[in-house]
């Protein structure tokens, strides 16, 4: 850091936290199955059912921490810690990616039912139609889920850099100018003219 501030220890532990979510958030996406066809229905049921434990976790955890800040800002009345504040604000802004990953692993949910209703049906060219439209139906919820994710990560670690941004420094207004060898002193200002009697006419 070259200008401003050094970050205080405070900061660097709040930052340090809020970047250990953005990992946890990250591997949470790397672990949700990829849209691949070679994939069994019940291996990526599996993945799914993990991954949406693992997300509600990661979502339970944000609440917590802004249910926990709200409480003890009541019970501790005083100056507030503009830090934790601030980390509060940039943590919990997770919680709207996390949520939308939640929702599509839902429709995937709903997805991987439909395959197994169409999977029970003779077979017909209209079932094996329909297995490709929701196995199609399924990649993309998968596929949504993890740009959430990842989306979700990656502001996780911007934010935690904001914590410990240094502040400016003030600028100071610049000296007037002194004086010295190579330049001459200001002069002095000219006296006031006083107003003069009117001139006679000739």
């Amino acid at each position: 850091m070259n200008s401003g501030e050094p970050a205080s220890l405070a900061g660097l532990e709040q930052a340090a936290h809020l970047h250990a979510l953005a990992e946890r958030i990250h591997h949470a996406a790397d672990d949700l199955p990829a849209p691949e066809p070679t994939h069994s229905l019940a291996s990526i049921s599996e993945e799914v059912e993990d991954q949406v434990r693992v997300i509600a976790g990661l979502f339970t955890v944000l609440a917590g921490e802004a249910a926990f800040h709200s409480r003890a800002a009541r019970r501790h009345p005083g100056p507030a810690d503009s830090l934790a504040h601030r980390k509060i604000g940039l943590m919990t802004r997770a919680a709207d990616p996390l949520g939308w990953a939640l929702a599509k692993l839902g429709e995937a949910v709903v997805q991987i039912g439909r395959l197994h209703e169409i999977n029970a049906a003779p077979r017909t060219p209209e079932r094996a139609q329909a297995i490709h439209t929701a196995r199609a139906a399924l990649d993309d919820r998968l596929a949504s889920a993890h740009r959430h994710l990842t989306d979700a990560a990656r502001n996780l670690h911007q934010d935690a850099d904001l914590l410990i941004a240094p502040v400016p420094s003030p600028r100071r207004a610049p000296a007037p100018p002194t004086a010295g060898p190579h330049r001459p002193a200001a002069l002095p200002a000219p006296p006031p003219i006083s107003p003069t009697a009117p001139r006679a006419r000739r």
